[in-house]
């Protein structure tokens, strides 16, 4: 089906993610749009296709507010790794990728979150040393081509790991002391300047992509190249999207470098903004969650990958009784390691049961899937995605209700987010165009898909073989220097503390 065809889904299942309902309706789509929507057997349009929706329950596609799609040529790498550890494998697992490296991995990423219901992600694109207009050229076109929407912001920094930690050189022995010193990244001046030159070029960019900035972590970034990312994003009106108070290391590092918190730091700045979203936000206070909601910010919120690096659970009720809205997220393959919205789902609503209180605070499932959906939409500025009424993008995921999952269909907006995964998706629509349909991913041929990305997988091993084994040197003392001052005192816990004795 092409946009410019009519489309009939009749009688499908449809969940309204705003009010959490569930309804039987017939779903006229054109030009990409749902135009029309009606009770069962109301919409008598005859030169529409038809699709029998009575066995589907219908749901905007999912919206991914956090991911990196470089990253999807590592997936498995990590067993027991901390952020430290993974940020230390940064170099060789980030680094020394051409277009064609970036293109394919992307496609895999895109694919595998289209197959698990994903039509739209916020990519946070990392190139070494400085981002590129054809890096991220290769990057849309992965998107593109598999049929996604996406939000690419290069990711960037002026500081290195090892230069934004007070106190970690003097942790490593003398001869690693002396080679981190020579990690210096491109100047904050060629980084801006190779970010210029990439939006120089945004009217070549394919359609349903667009671009953001991504200064990655407060402190990998000095004051100037924080102000001068913010002046980027202000001449060009683009959204903000950094990783705050991820692990503890973090929010502890903000109160040694600025006296105050990240968030606190950002508000002084004036880098606050409705536009400015706050990944992963585990280690965020009152305060901050004050600054934020006062600022009208957004937080991505990233359960498999805050599991998966034992950084801690983020506490994402108070971020909603504050009227802040949250995306759901699930982070690059590196450290989550499925790209599972669904997934990401479930560990949501699971995680918001560990915090002590009363079960009133717990996230619901129409609040989980609002968070998968039109939480995510606003994060990346898909005013029309995310819901499903008239007017609204034809984004859809439809569930087969005769899957096992919603037998019996007791509540099927709960057995979404507590049994549903991939396997009972039997299509995924973008803009009005099938790209996953009777179970089959259709927008590109990946018959030869598997072969090409292990001959890019080798390719990337090798290049990056001497960077890995100074890593693994690296990492024993990056993650023991990061628990000893980690355990120094802040005002919130977000990890299970074992009782003495």
């Amino acid at each position: 089906m092409t946009t410019s065809e009519s489309l009939l889904i009749a009688g499908g299942l449809v969940v309204d993610p705003q009010s959490g309902t569930a309804d039987r309706k017939d779903l006229l789509i054109e030009g990409g749009t749902v135009v029309r929507i009606g009770a069962p057997g109301t919409l008598n349009i005859t030169d529409a296709a038809r699709y029998d929706g009575r066995d589907r329950l219908v749901l905007p596609g999912l919206v991914n507010a956090h991911t990196h799609g470089h990253a999807n040529l590592v997936k498995g790498v990590a067993e027991a790794w901390t952020l430290e550890a993974s940020l230390t494998n940064g170099p060789w697992l980030a680094g020394a990728r051409d277009p064609e490296a970036m293109y394919l991995s992307t496609l895999l990423g895109a694919l595998d979150m289209l197959s698990k219901g994903c039509t739209a992600c916020f990519d946070l694109v990392y190139e070494f040393p400085r981002p590129t207009k054809e890096g991220l050229a290769a990057v849309a076109a992965a998107y593109a081509d598999a049929g996604m929407r996406a939000v690419l912001a290069p990711m960037i920094a002026d500081q290195s790991l090892f230069q934004s930690i007070p106190g970690l050189p003097d942790a490593l022995p003398q001869d690693l002391r002396e080679t981190v010193r020579k990690f210096d990244l491109a100047s904050g001046e060629e980084i801006v300047a190779s970010v210029e030159t990439i939006l120089a070029a945004q009217g070549e960019l394919p359609g349903g992509v667009s671009v953001a900035i991504a200064p990655t972590i407060p402190h990998h970034c000095s004051e100037r190249f924080l102000r001068d990312c913010m002046d980027v994003a202000d001449r060009h009106r683009l959204p903000i999207h950094m990783h705050i108070a991820e692990s503890r290391l973090q929010a502890v590092v903000a109160r040694k470098l600025y006296g105050r918190s990240a968030v606190r730091h950002l508000a002084d700045l004036g880098m606050l903004r409705p536009s400015f979203t706050a990944a992963h936000g585990v280690w965020l206070d009152d305060e901050d969650l004050d600054l934020l909601a006062a600022h009208g910010c957004s937080v991505a919120h990233i359960p498999a990958s805050n599991y998966r690096l034992g950084s801690g659970i983020a506490h994402v009720r108070p971020m909603l009784a504050r009227g802040i809205n949250v995306g759901l997220a699930t982070d690059g393959a590196n450290s989550s390691d499925s790209l599972s919205m669904l997934q990401a789902m479930r560990l949501a609503s699971f995680g918001a049961r560990s915090f002590a209180g009363s079960r009133t605070d717990w996230l619901t499932s129409r609040e989980v899937v609002r968070l998968a959906t039109l939480g995510g939409a606003k994060i990346l500025g898909l005013e029309r995605c995310g819901r499903l009424e008239q007017g609204a993008c034809a984004d859809l995921v439809l569930f087969d209700l005769s899957h096992i999952d919603f037998i019996p269909d007791t509540d099927p907006v709960n057995q979404l987010v507590t049994c549903a995964d991939s396997a009972s998706i039997t299509d995924v629509m973008v803009g009005g165009v099938f790209r996953l349909h009777d179970r089959k991913l259709v927008s590109v041929d990946t018959s030869d898909l598997r072969d090409r990305v292990r001959e890019s997988a080798r390719t990337l091993a090798a290049s990056t073989r001497s960077a890995r084994v100074l890593a693994e040197r690296l990492e024993p003392h990056v993650v023991a220097f990061a628990e000893s001052i980690s355990s120094e005192s802040l005002s919130i816990e977000r990890r299970i503390v074992p009782r003495q004795g």
